[in-house]
């Protein structure tokens, strides 16, 4: 492991925060719209730290993180996926006229093909740079492996990852689709006419958590673990996470919380874990409900 001081944290920290929707979520809490220039700004400093990591040879350790939370930030995320190239190709004519005369199934299909380019582009970023599947956790990893000790999820005794996995998906999707009926009611009768739809939920919930789980946890996490700690690489992976699904389902500060202990949670089973599996797992058994009310039951 690198030896860092704790006045570094300061580096990840920073390029995390710049590239989060955090600034979003406070233009439009105050129910003032960003500016278009603003994400430019965003995106202009990251391109500025990330050209330290060639200056200052302290700083090239983080070079790599730097570049694939740039590389998120450009497509989307960062800007509330209001702002950047997925959102740019959305909005197109040529992608609306095709998306309005698709099925519906094919138009979601297409649509989280399209969202799942980020992760295309730093997984072919990251094998071209010389790094193993090993090193940002795809693999399947050791799913027996014992969950280390946390006051936070309260286990007392050591248990297998998977088991623990599947309790808390069971918990996790519980929530998410409680929360769900709350706000959209259950709508019964569109579930029984899209019936169809069903599969393609089900599909697309397989896609976006492979897409969440590998983009925003397992290649930051490879790249920062190693320098900054399990603790660390944890809590600014988890903010990252949880900032980002401020609009998210759940929305707002809930939305942010749940998201931010879910992304520590999922990082957890992969450091201890080393692997993507079971973040993978507990991640695709909680987007059910979601992908479901929305194809399917039409919320």
């Amino acid at each position: 492991m690198i030896t860092i001081n704790k006045s570094r944290l300061v580096f990840p920290w920073t390029i995390v925060l710049i590239a989060s929707p955090l600034a979003i979520i406070s233009w439009r809490t105050l129910a003032i719209h960003e500016p278009f220039w603003w994400p430019w700004i965003h995106f202009a400093a990251l391109l500025i730290f990330l050209s330290l990591t060639f200056i200052k040879s302290t700083l090239k350790h983080f070079r790599r993180f730097t570049a694939i939370v740039a590389v998120i930030f450009l497509m989307g995320y960062g800007g509330g996926w209001e702002w950047g190239l997925i959102p740019l190709i959305r909005s197109s004519a040529s992608w609306s006229l095709w998306i309005t005369q698709a099925p519906k199934a094919v138009s979601e299909i297409a649509l989280h093909f399209l969202r799942l380019s980020p992760a295309l582009i730093i997984l072919s970023f990251l094998l071209l740079t010389g790094r193993k599947r090993k090193e940002f956790y795809l693999i399947r990893g050791d799913i027996q492996a014992k969950v280390e000790k946390s006051r936070i999820l309260g286990i007392k005794k050591p248990e297998p990852w998977i088991k623990i996995a599947l309790i808390f998906s069971v918990v996790f999707a519980s929530v998410t689709a409680s929360f769900l009926i709350t706000v959209n009611g259950f709508p019964l009768n569109s579930f029984v006419s899209n019936w169809f739809l069903i599969p393609i939920g089900l599909l697309i919930a397989t896609m976006n958590a492979f897409n969440e789980e590998f983009t925003l946890r397992a290649a930051p996490l490879g790249e920062i673990e190693p320098i900054i700690g399990k603790l660390n690489s944890l809590l600014i992976t988890a903010t990252y996470f949880g900032l980002g699904h401020y609009f998210g389902v759940p929305s707002g500060v809930l939305g942010v919380l749940l998201s931010g202990f879910l992304g520590w949670f999922l990082g957890k089973s992969m450091i201890e874990t080393k692997g993507f599996f079971v973040a993978w797992l507990v991640h695709f058994i909680t987007d059910i409900p979601i992908f479901l009310f929305f194809i399917a039951g039409g919320v």
